[in-house]
């Protein structure tokens, strides 16, 4: 008798610690069964800086999630973002041993091994990715499994993390009672609760401007082929709001939350704002325009270095699907215009698939990432842990070879 399956999701935030608890049942049926947001701790820039306060804003965000549920969770997908986060396109070429034979799942193993980069004692491998595979040199297919070919080869995506910036998620996740069923990239992860089947295909660019960085990642061919992360997010833009002002962070804050906008026309631009008094200063009135200028030229530069980071993977041009920009700062009113502006080229700001159970409230571009959390582990159920609790051992070479087979199966 079939049973329902329950999935958790952890996103670990530079501002809050997410948590969705979600139940699928016997008809394939998904409903979220318990949230939870909570303050982060001991998170820098998307990085965790201090495991023990870390962990301790994880369990807090776990607890409030498992009261909905009235019990504790054994394992949980887990975000990993950050500038250790790199990635590198790799090839494998071999030859088959007659073209008599139908290319077998047992060559394309063959084929994703000798794609498989050399080691580097200072990073793991998070994710591996099969992109695009060619017959014979020319024909570029999706599966090659069943044709038959004289050589096949592959271009695949590797996700890699920095060792000490890996082992410390898994730590401060895992030294809360719960096993890291599989780590996966946030932007990995926004894409699946932002971006259609059809984007991928065609090619796009999605941008997740977070608290602590903002993500990239550009898909071809319906997969990941690019990925980076600057350390720049929303914070930042607070930061620059509050030394332009003169305020303290907090009010930078409060007054970027309230007046902020990233396209003012002429007579908004002209609004007068008040600022509170500080430190023994009188408060005081300042233009709109003057209010929003360091949150429109720091947008201007963050989108500036993804067009330079989107011409060093090889971009000449925009994908045909666009920018996709999502995130907490997607949020601020008119960015989708100036961005389409300083980009020159068609941009969507992309809120999260709706899902049963889910409070409407976290039903916005902050909340892609758990979401999209929660969909990836549902999709790819089934598949190896990337760790297993205790030792906390890596993938290894077999390990990831058999996780390819499991993908090249399911398609």
């Amino acid at each position: 008798m079939a049973r329902d399956i329950f999935y958790t999701a952890i996103d670990i935030g530079t501002s809050k610690i997410c948590t969705i608890i979600a139940r699928v049942g016997p008809e394939g049926d998904l409903k979220v069964v318990g949230t939870s947001v909570a303050p982060s701790q001991g998170v820098e820039k998307a990085s965790i800086a201090t495991i023990a306060e870390a962990q301790e804003a994880i369990r807090a965000s776990l607890a409030e999630a498992e009261r909905y549920l009235g019990r504790r969770v054994p394992e949980a997908y887990v975000s990993i973002s950050g500038r250790e986060m790199t990635c590198l396109n790799t090839t494998g070429l071999i030859h088959t041993a007659s073209r008599e034979e139908p290319v077998s799942r047992k060559d394309v193993l063959n084929l994703i091994e000798s794609s498989y980069p050399k080691a580097d004692v200072e990073k793991e491998v998070v994710h591996v990715i099969p992109v695009n595979y060619w017959i014979d040199g020319y024909r570029s297919v999706r599966n090659p499994v069943g044709l038959h070919a004289d050589q096949i080869q592959v271009e695949s995506h590797v996700v890699m993390g920095e060792r000490n910036h890996v082992y410390g998620t898994i730590r401060a996740v895992e030294n809360c009672g719960v096993l890291v069923r599989s780590l996966v990239l946030g932007a990995l992860a926004s894409s699946e609760a932002t971006l259609s089947e059809h984007e991928k295909e065609v090619g796009v660019l999605l941008v997740d401007i977070g608290d602590g960085s903002t993500d990239m990642a550009i898909f071809k061919h319906g997969e990941l082929w690019y990925n980076s992360s600057t350390p720049v997010g929303g914070k930042q833009f607070t930061r620059d709001l509050s030394v332009a002002l003169g305020m303290p962070y907090y009010v930078a804050e409060e007054l970027k939350e309230k007046w902020a906008h990233a396209m003012l026309t002429a007579e908004e631009a002209q609004e007068e704002v008040a600022l509170p008094s500080f430190q023994g200063r009188p408060s005081r009135l300042v233009r709109r325009g003057e209010l929003c200028k360091p949150l429109v030229d720091r947008l201007q530069e963050t989108l500036g270095l993804i067009m330079v980071k989107a011409q060093q993977a090889g971009l000449s041009r925009f994908p045909a699907g666009g920018v996709v920009i999502t995130g907490g700062t997607a949020e601020m009113p008119g960015l989708r215009q100036k961005a389409r502006e300083i980009l020159g080229c068609p941009v969507r700001i992309a809120s999260p698939l709706e899902v049963q159970g889910l409070p409407p409230e976290q039903l916005k571009p902050s909340y892609s990432t758990v979401i999209g959390l929660l969909l990836w582990g549902i999709k790819h159920h089934g598949e190896k842990p990337l760790y297993r609790s205790g030792d906390r051992i890596p993938w290894d070479h077999k390990v990831l070879i058999q996780r390819v087979k499991e993908l090249i199966e399911a398609k």
